[in-house]
Order: C-alpha cells, then sequence, then structure tokens
C-alpha cells in the first residue's frame, strides 16, 4: 500500500511537473509570436521588451538577442545593437547573422568615428590630406559622402 502511495504522489508530482513545463513553453512560444508580430510590423519599442525576457528565459536562444541588436541598430543605438551581437556569439559562436550585424555595426561606429575625427582636424595641419583620403575610404561603402563645408 505504501508503494502504492509513493507511486501515485510521484506521478501526481510528475503530471504538476509536466502540465507547469507545458504551460511555460506554450508562454514562450505565444510571447515568441507576439515578438516576431511586433518586429515585423517596425515596432520595436513593444517588440524590445518581449525580446529581453525571452532571452533570459532560453538561455540558448540567439534570435531573440538578433532581433534585439537589430531593433536597438534600427535607433542607431550602436552600442546596445553590439552588445546583443556578441550575447548571441557567445551563445552560439557559429551564429554567422550575428557575425555580420556585427562586423556591420563596427562599420558604423567607425565611419561615425572618422567623420567625427575629420570634422575637428584642422585643415591647415599636415595630416589633413590623409585623414581626409582615410574618411573618403571608409565611408563610401556605406554610400556616404564627405562633408566637404570643413575644407
Amino acid at each position: 500500500m505504501a508503494k502504492l502511495m509513493v507511486t501515485i504522489c510521484a506521478c501526481v508530482l510528475l503530471s504538476a511537473c509536466n502540465h507547469t513545463s507545458v504551460k511555460k513553453i506554450t508562454n514562450l512560444l505565444e510571447q515568441q509570436i507576439e515578438a516576431d508580430n511586433y518586429y515585423a510590423q517596425d515596432q520595436c519599442e513593444k517588440a524590445l521588451p518581449l525580446y529581453k525576457e525571452l532571452s533570459q528565459a532560453m538561455l540558448t536562444d540567439t534570435n531573440s538577442l538578433l532581433r534585439m541588436g537589430n531593433c536597438y541598430a534600427r535607433e542607431q543605438n550602436y552600442s546596445q545593437a553590439e552588445r546583443a551581437y556578441i550575447l548571441a556569439l557567445e551563445r552560439d559562436p557559429s551564429f554567422i547573422k550575428a557575425w555580420y550585424n556585427l562586423s556591420y555595426i563596427r562599420a558604423r561606429i567607425l565611419a561615425r568615428t572618422v567623420s567625427e575625427m575629420y570634422k575637428n582636424v584642422d585643415p591647415s595641419s599636415e595630416d589633413a590630406e590623409k585623414i581626409r583620403a582615410l574618411t573618403v575610404d571608409i565611408l563610401a561603402p556605406f554610400n556616404l559622402e564627405l562633408d566637404m563645408q570643413h575644407e
């Protein structure tokens, strides 16, 4: 009789755990769908908190981190975008989309940096032409042109 009670208790506990797990998974899937819908509608302000929760709840999830990075990049918040892509790569070092986007963001940061450098260099300095050439070379892949007002 005692063995039967232990077996029944074990079955009840397992079914309760199983029900809780199924409910948790269902909630996460619904949250994923909601976040993806907001993302598809370009409503990152609504998608971001959902993706943050998903990335914290599922420690192997990389897609939520990728989408977070993309949202931050759209806002030109490159430091947050970079952080999200790096977290995705820590979870999966072979995640090529995160590598690509991280490279792109870092290139945008470099473009911004050289533009600021160019704007702040004395045009009569002996290094001005080298800085101008470097800036033009870095901006070219982004189809950005050098602001010639400085010259």
